[in-house]
C-alpha cells in the first residue's frame, strides 16, 4: 500500500519527508502495532538504525516469545542448529 499525503500537510508540520517517517513508526512502534523491522523498512533506516532511534528517544525495546522464536531461527540458519 502507498500512502500519500498532501505536501501542504507535511510542510505544516515543518518535518522533512524522511522526519515524518520516522515520526509515525516510532509512534506505531510505541502502539505495539509495527515491529523494529517493520520500523526500520519503514523508514529505510534499517533495523540496527531504527532501534538506535528509538534509544535516543528513550523508547523501550519490545520483546515478545514470538521475537525470541523468530530470532533464535535466525541463528539457527546463519550458525546451523547445534541441537542436533
Amino acid at each position: 500500500m502507498l500512502l500519500e499525503l498532501n505536501d501542504n500537510v507535511i510542510k505544516s508540520t515543518g518535518l522533512s519527508e524522511q522526519e515524518l517517517r520516522i515520526e509515525l513508526a516510532v509512534r506505531l512502534y510505541e502502539d505495539g502495532k509495527i515491529t523494529v523491522g517493520q520500523g526500520g523498512t519503514m523508514t529505510g533506516l534499517g533495523h540496527v538504525k531504527f532501534q538506535q532511534e528509538l534509544g535516543k528517544r528513550e523508547i523501550p525495546w519490545q520483546f515478545d516469545v514470538e521475537d525470541l522464536h523468530a530470532d533464535l531461527e535466525t541463528l539457527k540458519s546463519v550458525f546451523g542448529d547445534s541441537s542436533k
